[in-house]
């Protein structure tokens, strides 16, 4: 069976949650066309429709009875496009945010590449913990430019960085210490088990 298949399709029956999914990465595209046409109010609400979808696909797929690993990687893969689009979509709604802040965005965008490339080193494997702190980590980023837009508190940004920073290192060590339960709440949990 295709990729395509697998993500359309299962016995016949389309996966919904898998399309929701979808909809998330295929609506990047979109968001930055309309921020480049200087459209911003058009992409913030484009964005948080896009944004709804990532707690809705896990609820479809579970609520159908349909969740499956497959479905878990590609949410995985999508988040992590999603996330990267994010920061182009910071740098074209507000232009100035690099130079006041660029440690910030080289902890939020840069961290969790950095720490894919550390997970696969340590383990072969991309592993992408479910933890609290990522959750919460996670919120804040998707939370980002809404706020900025809202509020013009740029102080939200290094806030941001910090958690997601913290985070990572804390599934670094997570992996370090032989933890390999994607869905452990946090590194202790994950280490009693």
């Amino acid at each position: 069976m295709s990729t395509l298949a697998r993500i359309i399709a299962e016995d016949g029956e389309v996966k919904v949650a898998n399309l929701v999914t979808l909809s998330r990465g295929v609506l990047i595209l979109p968001i930055l066309l309309l921020l480049a046409g200087g459209y911003q109010g058009a992409a913030l609400i484009l964005y948080l429709i896009a944004s709804a979808t990532d707690g809705a696909d896990g609820r479809l797929a579970r609520a159908s009875g349909r969740a499956s690993p497959f479905g878990a990687q590609l949410d995985a893969i999508v988040d992590n496009l999603f996330s990267l689009a994010i920061l182009f979509f910071l740098m074209l709604a507000f232009p100035g945010l690099a130079t006041h802040h660029p440690l910030a965005l080289e902890i939020l965008f840069g961290g969790p590449l950095l720490y894919l490339a550390v997970s696969w080193l340590l383990t072969g494997r991309l592993l992408m913990f479910h933890f609290w702190s990522a959750k919460a980590g996670a919120a804040l980023l998707f939370a980002l430019w809404p706020m900025l837009y809202l509020t013009g508190w740029e102080w939200l940004l290094p806030l941001a960085a910090l958690v997601v920073g913290l985070s990572r290192l804390e599934q670094v060590f997570f992996i370090l210490a032989g933890g390999r339960d994607e869905d452990a709440p946090h590194m202790f949990t994950g280490l009693a088990r």
